[in-house]
């Protein structure tokens, strides 16, 4: 691999859903999530609509179509109305509908918009797929040109909607061309692939040295479920070490996986071992299989620190 590079991301705007990042060409149909004004599909720029506006468009065109279904009936019963009494009745009742209906709809607003949102995915759902898929297409080229940093850019965008493992490769296979840095950005539970897979193994590597709050139960798990092929690699040993060494952040995580943080006590950093002696100090019978492995350490390599010999 060449020399990694630096790089700043291009901030991922936040929204409450993760529907609101699509968005809509008015020439063509088609949606994308990408940030581009100029549609993938058919080249028209500056007719994107975002899905929440055209949500609300479908919603005020609902409105209006269903007062006029109601002021089209009130109307007709005045024109077939015998007299003037008559007239006047069906013109207040009208009225009435027309006003309960709008304070019944203000009322149910939500859950219309919720279920008008269901159904414009669900009629949707092939479209925004094929969308994605041409934005995927775009990243993919982005990267064969080996602009990396904005094929990850388009690729982290795609991958709030779409969770295939396609997207989650091409991601790991960007990010390992940067130089990372704590300060980054950056993922790891949504990158585990479905398979063993080394360019993933690399990025967790980095991550673990960096950033290792990122590491979680769900790639921890994936490390426990590859260690032979994990420490098969060059460096493979290494690897499993900083993983493990992530997870004395959490006393959970220090209970849950004791046996495999008992093989690799001898490789963590002082401070670390000084964590996680403090943590087996608070309750020696939550840790089985850590304190005896632990406490031989202690005795064998640590025995002149009187800082690790007082804690447990």
């Amino acid at each position: 691999m060449k020399s990694k590079i630096a790089a700043h991301f291009r901030p991922s705007r936040r929204t409450s859903h993760t529907y609101e990042r699509l968005k809509q060409c008015k020439g063509c149909g088609s949606y994308t999530s990408l940030w581009d004004d100029t549609c993938l599909y058919c080249g028209a720029e500056g007719k994107f609509t975002p899905l929440l506006p055209l949500l609300q468009t479908i919603m005020k065109r609902h409105a209006q179509r269903d007062v006029l279904i109601v002021g089209t009936g009130a109307l007709a019963a005045i024109v077939l109305s015998k007299n003037l009494t008559e007239m006047l009745i069906s013109l207040l009742a009208g009225i009435a509908l027309i006003v309960l209906y709008l304070l019944l709809r203000k009322k149910y607003t939500p859950y219309l918009e919720k279920s008008l949102l269901n159904e414009l995915l669900q009629s949707e759902n092939r479209t925004i797929r094929e969308g994605l898929l041409l934005d995927t297409e775009a990243a993919a080229a982005d990267l064969k040109a080996e602009d990396y940093k904005l094929a990850y850019e388009k690729l982290r965008e795609i991958g709030y909607l779409f969770t295939g493992n396609q997207v989650k490769i091409l991601k790991i296979i960007c990010l390992n061309h940067f130089n990372l840095r704590k300060d980054m950005d950056l993922e790891l539970s949504t990158l585990l692939p479905e398979a063993f897979d080394i360019d993933f193994v690399l990025y967790l590597f980095e991550v673990s040295k960096v950033n290792p709050e990122l590491v979680k139960r769900d790639a921890i798990d994936y490390t426990i479920r590859y260690r032979s092929e994990i420490e098969a690699l060059p460096g493979g040993h290494i690897a499993l070490a900083l993983v493990f060494t992530a997870a004395l952040r959490v006393k959970a995580y220090v209970i849950q996986y004791q046996d495999q943080i008992a093989d690799f006590i001898e490789e963590l950093p002082r401070e670390r071992l000084i964590r996680l002696c403090h943590l087996v100090a608070e309750g020696p019978e939550d840790f089985p299989q850590l304190y005896p492995r632990l406490t031989a350490l202690l005795k064998q390599k640590h025995e002149s620190d009187p800082e690790l010999q007082g804690i447990i």
